[in-house]
């Protein structure tokens, strides 16, 4: 059986972790003390990181540390989709910040996979952040956005990826891949079906966004990430690649089913 450790750093925890399985060992540490995490990643494979925002950059930080200890691959944090480089520069401190952290494992030789899986369905359907407000029955669209698909994801669907994914696949063969988790894929009209049976038959009102406007929103607004995301959903880029892992054994819900439940 595989041995787990849990690192986190006190200073960053507004509550601690729950109670963890029984294999699971937890070691509260400054994770920028690099003879620290040095230390207690000695005999680690594989170190996962589910840093948010905030320590997105302090990972560049820990490469002496996954250097020295012989870790045989890294996998930073991303949990999102895919963008370019224009896109990056719109929403620096969370798409750029990202690629530079794997630029810098690039540089530094580091072993390294990264992970994609769309939006946390948690977010995107408990909150009006990629215009779909479930509660009031609303949906804000961009562009063709009814008959594009977005890709969403579980916490429950990623955690069952990565363990699948990690415990069955040789570090070789996952080295240098950008790999997707696709719990559910749905279109603007698939949702508004949804949303529809989610409020007893009455349709969802809907308003759709031109790309020049949404455009004009992304130039002046303080988080730009919401209607680039959008943006992306109407013009088709919302996307996670074609290396999609299909997690064995799991019963994948559907739009619908999430949305009713949400």
């Amino acid at each position: 059986m595989a041995h787990t450790s849990l690192l986190a750093s006190p200073a960053r925890l507004s509550t601690p972790p729950a109670s963890p399985a029984k294999h699971v060992k937890v070691l509260y540490l400054d994770l920028n003390d690099v003879a620290a995490l040095t230390a207690a990643l000695h005999g680690v494979d594989i170190l996962i990181s589910t840093v948010g925002v905030p320590g997105i950059l302090d990972q560049i930080a820990w490469i002496p540390a996954i250097k020295a200890a012989g870790v045989k691959l890294f996998v930073p944090s991303d949990f999102g989709i895919l963008s370019t480089a224009t896109e990056r520069k719109t929403a620096p401190s969370l798409l750029e910040t990202k690629y530079q952290v794997e630029e810098a494992l690039t540089a530094g030789n580091v072993l390294h996979t990264m992970f994609i899986h769309g939006g946390f369905v948690e977010c995107c359907l408990d909150s009006p952040f990629m215009g779909i407000d479930v509660k009031n029955n609303t949906l804000n669209l961009v562009g063709d956005a009814r008959t594009h698909s977005i890709t969403l994801s579980s916490t429950k669907y990623v955690g069952a990826g990565y363990a699948s994914i990690l415990a069955t696949t040789p570090v070789d063969q996952l080295v240098g891949r950008t790999i997707a988790l696709a719990e559910v894929v749905a279109n603007g009209d698939q949702i508004i079906v949804a949303l529809t049976k989610k409020h007893g038959g009455v349709t969802p009102k809907v308003t759709v966004q031109s790309l020049h406007d949404v455009d004009a929103e992304i130039a002046t607004s303080d988080f730009a990430l919401a209607p680039l995301l959008r943006k992306k959903w109407g013009t088709d880029a919302f996307t996670v690649g074609s290396d999609v892992w299909e997690v064995p054994d799991y019963e994948r819900s559907t739009i619908e089913e999430l949305i009713l439940a949400a």
